[in-house]
């Protein structure tokens, strides 16, 4: 592989550099006198003035635009007199888009009230969502986009304007090496080449600001690459885009070969309707989450070559284990989901701590069998509620029995039961026999069997610790009582019966 290939799938529909074919909404001609001052993208904006009214600009683009499915239409805009302007909910700042200048939607994404520090802004919506406000019959695929500025008093010169204009999904990006990897700053830098301003991944104070998708292991044909990201330390924002698709943000992975390595990186959503999934494609995909926080954000969706390592996933939707390993970590349930974890391998969740934060269950198990789950705590659960237990047992179609072998100090684990067949915790106690020579064999015996005598646990040779102090760990249900025998060629013989854990 060689460097990282940084590519969009966004599509022009005008970069502002003129006023070609742009038509005035609401009176007064746009212009380019002061479009040099707004702009962020090339050299212009198209702008004009706004006083004691609403008025805004849209361009025709001479034949219907099909969007796809996951397409939103992005636009930088300003207006530069938030005092005067009204706020969001009256329309102060708006995204128009539609089939004439006398037939188009309007959505309204900014306003005096809400209106951020700085200069121009990118705006994301997608057409499917509620639009603010309707003029004339619009039809379905648009033609014409811009913007309006409603303000409510005069002002003393241009005011208002809008720049790159652009429909599509996001960042596709590709190849990359341990050399040379892609990472969270190298997309941003492309991001914000005066050239580009996709406006999907900027800088901001204290670190990235995301919207749209984000995606590792394909290109912007959607083809599969294979690939190599690798970054820490960083804090990422998805932002708030109430007009978007609710899974309009997200970090996906993709490629079997594709490594993907993240350690203290903090992902934080702003809002509600678009929360930001992060999504791996492909079960091999190699992927290492480390020391990371999750706050507020959607979906996870993980693979089986993915370990979540000493994470914190707080007021998160539902992670969905897909066969990883998830270690060492912290989850805490939302109101909005059935259960922290959707998990299809119980074997694989060890000394994790999940904590009832709404009235949801911590784990959803849609697998059949017999596991060992290993010191995993569960705070704050009902009992018999059928709402919020530790643990729904919900296997498709309805059919098949769990054993959960709890060890390791784990909680003993509260269930809820939606299949026909039968749950089973099985509470185990961790007992290790210390100070061991070398070569002792260790038979940990029933002491409950009647004639020759059950084996439940043991080892041929001790081999944990070190020389002269060897060790063996086992682990049988609490209440068991068992005969431990040490056996060694070269020292006594030693046996311990009746031994309860």
């Amino acid at each position: 592989m060689a460097a990282g290939v940084y590519e969009t799938d966004l599509k022009d529909i005008n970069l502002c550099e003129t006023t070609t074919d742009f038509s005035a909404l609401g009176g007064g001609a746009s212009g380019l006198g002061a479009g040099v001052d707004f702009a962020i993208q090339g050299t212009n904006a198209v702008d004009k003035q706004v006083s004691n009214a609403l008025k805004g600009m849209v361009y025709d683009t001479g034949s219907t635009v099909t969007l796809g499915a996951d397409e939103h239409i992005f636009t930088w805009m300003i207006c530069s007199t938030p005092g005067i302007t009204s706020i969001q909910s009256l329309g102060g700042l708006r995204i128009t888009v539609g089939t004439g200048t006398n037939a188009y939607r309007e959505w309204y994404v900014n306003g005096s009230d809400t209106l951020p520090e700085g200069g121009i802004q990118n705006y994301a919506i997608h057409t499917s969502s509620t639009a603010d406000n309707t003029q004339g019959s619009p039809g379905a695929n648009p033609q014409f986009f811009g913007g309006q500025a409603d303000v409510t008093a005069t002002a003393k010169g241009v005011n208002f304007a809008l720049d790159a204009m652009r429909y599509g999904t996001g960042l596709y990006l590709t190849q990359g090496d341990a050399t040379t990897p892609i990472t969270f700053t190298s997309a941003s830098d492309e991001n914000n080449l005066t050239a580009n301003r996709y406006g999907i991944f900027e800088s901001v104070p204290g670190g990235f600001s995301q919207k749209g998708r984000f995606v590792v292991g394909q290109d912007s044909t959607f083809s599969t690459v294979q690939s190599y990201f690798i970054d820490s330390n960083k804090n990422i924002v998805f932002k708030d885009t109430p007009q978007s698709l609710s899974d309009f943000t997200q970090i996906i992975v993709d490629h079997p070969s594709t490594f993907f390595d993240i350690n203290a990186i903090s992902f934080t959503s702003e809002g509600t309707n678009n929360k930001g999934q992060f999504v791996f494609n492909d079960s091999s995909t190699t992927g290492s989450i480390v020391n990371c926080q999750f706050n507020n954000t959607g979906k996870t969706f993980l693979q089986a070559n993915v370990e979540v390592t000493s994470s914190a996933f707080n007021s998160t939707d539902t992670l969905f284990q897909s066969g990883s390993t998830l270690f060492d970590s912290n989850f805490r349930t939302t109101t909005g989901v059935s259960a922290s974890i959707l998990v299809d391998d119980p074997s694989k969740l060890s000394f994790n701590t999940l904590d009832n934060g709404g009235s949801k269950h911590g784990i959803e198990v849609i697998s059949t069998g017999s596991y060992v789950f290993e010191a995993n705590i569960f705070n704050n659960f009902d009992s018999g509620s059928n709402a919020n237990e530790a643990l729904y047992f919900n296997p498709p179609g309805g059919t098949g029995d769990l054993t959960l072998q709890i060890i390791g100090g784990g909680t003993t684990v509260d269930f809820r039961n939606a299949s026909s067949g039968t749950v089973t915790i099985e509470n185990n106690a961790s007992i290790t026999v210390t100070g061991l020579q070398d070569l002792t064999e260790v038979r940990i015996f029933d002491s409950a069997t009647t004639g020759p005598q059950t084996e439940l646990a043991g080892i041929e040779n001790a081999t944990d610790g070190t020389e002269g102090n060897r060790s063996f760990t086992f682990s049988l249900p609490v209440g068991t009582t068992v005969d431990i025998v040490l056996i060694s060629v070269q020292y006594e013989n030693e046996r311990l019966d009746d031994f309860t854990l």
